[in-house]
This record gives C-alpha cells, structure tokens and sequence, in this order.
C-alpha cells in the first residue's frame, strides 16, 4: 500500500487527476466513465475478471474505446494442467469485447508487449538479482518476449492517440526477445556453477499443482517459469507479425539493459511525445495500483 501511495502521488505531481472507486459494480464504472471516450484498463491478473462489469459499465456510459490489461502474453492452454490456467480469464475478457461489445459500439484493442522484468519482479521467473543467482526450470532455451514498463507506457500513449488506425486490432510489439539461458548469464555476471539451480520439468508441474490446489499464491512464479519452458512467452510464437515498425519513435529497450539497469538501481530515461492536438481524446486510467511484486521461493 505504501508503494501504491507512492506512486499515486507521483501521478498526481505529473498532472494526472486520480480518483478512488471502492464499487466495483458495472453501475459504479458507469458513473465513473461519463463523458470519457476511451478507458485505458491496467488492472493486475487477481482483477482480470473485474473488467466485465467495467465493460457493461462503459457500454452504459458510451465509452467509444476500451483497452483492456493484456500486455503480457496470450493465453494458451497447457494439456498438462488439470484445471484452468492463471491466465484463462483473460481469454473471457477478449471474447467478451468480441463478441458483446464491439457490435454495441464500444471498439477495443488488445495489447501484446511480453514480460515487463521492471513491473513483474524478475525473482518471479527465477533470476535473483540481489544474489546474483539464478532458478532454471527446464533447459532455457526457448525465446521469450520482452517489453519494460516505460516502453509500454509509450506505447499505450501512442496507441491512444490513433484512434481510427488502432481500434478493434491486436497490437503486439517487443522491446526484445531472448533466452532464459541468455539472461541467467547476465544476471549471474557470466557465473554459472553453484549459482544456477536447475529444476526439472516435472518437479516444477508437480510442484505448482500442490500449490495451486491450495490457493498458495506462490503457484503463480512456478507457472510464469513452466510458461517460459514451454514456450508460450512469446508473443509471436505462431509466426504472427510483430506491429514494432508502426511505433519507430519508441526507443525499445532490450531485456539485457533493463536487467543491467535494474542491478543498477538506476531509472529509464523516458521521452513521451507531445500530443498534436487533432489526436487528442479525452481517456481514464483503471488500476488496482499499478501493480504488484512477487517474493521469491525455494522450489
């Protein structure tokens, strides 16, 4: 909470008019939303299912545009699972905008960017910076998609103002794609031995399962490692073509920088462009605190 506090107050030296909603009910949303043509939703993963009442509640206001909290990576189901993933409700959101909103007349666009190591806290996919240490599940050689906080918010800026081009599409842009094994060796400073613990597939199966079955939120770092192994943090991975050419003001950041900036503690410079004003729209912001951060666990 104080970190939320904090971050809020930043907003508000920036400029940006903060509100606090305790309803979540489509009526509250509703009200919330009068007036606003587009509603940019950052909620985190425990409030996906909240947005259908935030959809309901913008078609009632006569929201023209709603962007709901993808950013990560699509869901795809695991065969091995024996019960929905953490991810499935976003699925339910997407073809909720599909297929109930959009021929009402509220437009949307889903936003792919990959792993942001500078929102999720990169111990969640076993890289323990302060240790200079590393968790591998499986061999690490699948490639992963990467996009740090600041180049998403770059984008989220330039999406919104190019409503006509943007609206009722999927955007999916990469800071960078790399290796698991490639960033071990970054975050370890080229030292391997005893400072990688490598953990076999399976273990780490049996392992979330237990977890999941009692609601352990660790469940959820064991699921972001299996996802990695499997291949499905990579937003292109069924040859989909990456939209980073539409954005070439955004100076993309690669994986292995923000890894080096994070051991660094030092800050993205970030630049946003001033926005000409025959693109301006007025727009509203929906987070549950822009985020939260995962402890890490011995496996």
């Amino acid at each position: 909470h104080t970190d939320k506090q904090k971050r809020i107050a930043k907003l508000r030296e920036l400029g940006a008019e903060i509100v606090e909603y305790n309803d979540p009910t489509s009526e509250a949303f509703a009200a919330a939303f009068s007036d606003i043509h587009t509603v940019v939703s950052a909620v985190g993963l425990s409030g996906v299912t909240s947005q259908i009442a935030m959809i309901d509640g913008a078609l009632a206001a006569g929201v023209r545009w709603f962007i709901p909290s993808e950013y990560g990576v699509a869901h795809y189901a695991s065969t091995w699972m024996p019960f929905p993933s953490p991810l499935a409700p976003k699925t339910d959101v997407d073809r909720y905008l599909r297929d109930h909103a959009m021929s009402r007349g509220l437009a949307h666009t889903i936003i792919y960017t990959g792993m942001a190591l500078d929102y999720l806290d990169p111990a969640s996919i076993g890289l323990k910076l302060a240790s200079r240490s590393a968790t591998l599940v499986g061999r690490g050689g699948t490639p992963v998609s990467f996009t740090p906080a600041h180049n998403v918010v770059q984008l989220v800026c330039d999406i919104v103002q190019r409503p006509h081009e943007m609206m009722n599409r999927t955007i999916r842009f990469a800071s960078s794609t790399a290796k698991m094994r490639e960033l071990i060796k970054v975050a370890t400073n080229g030292e391997h031995g005893e400072r990688v613990k490598i953990v076999c597939v399976d273990e780490a199966k049996a392992k979330f399962c237990e977890l999941a079955k009692h609601q352990d939120p660790r469940a959820f770092q064991i699921y972001s490692r299996l996802l990695i192994e499997e291949g499905l943090g990579q937003i292109n991975r069924m040859n989909e073509p990456l939209d980073n050419a539409m954005f070439p003001d955004i100076d993309a950041e690669p994986v292995g920088r923000t890894l080096e900036r994070l051991m660094e503690h030092s800050e993205p410079n970030v630049q946003i462009n001033p926005t000409p004003a025959h693109r301006t729209a007025s727009a509203k912001s929906v987070t549950d605190g822009l985020g939260r951060r995962f402890r890490d666990f011995n496996m």
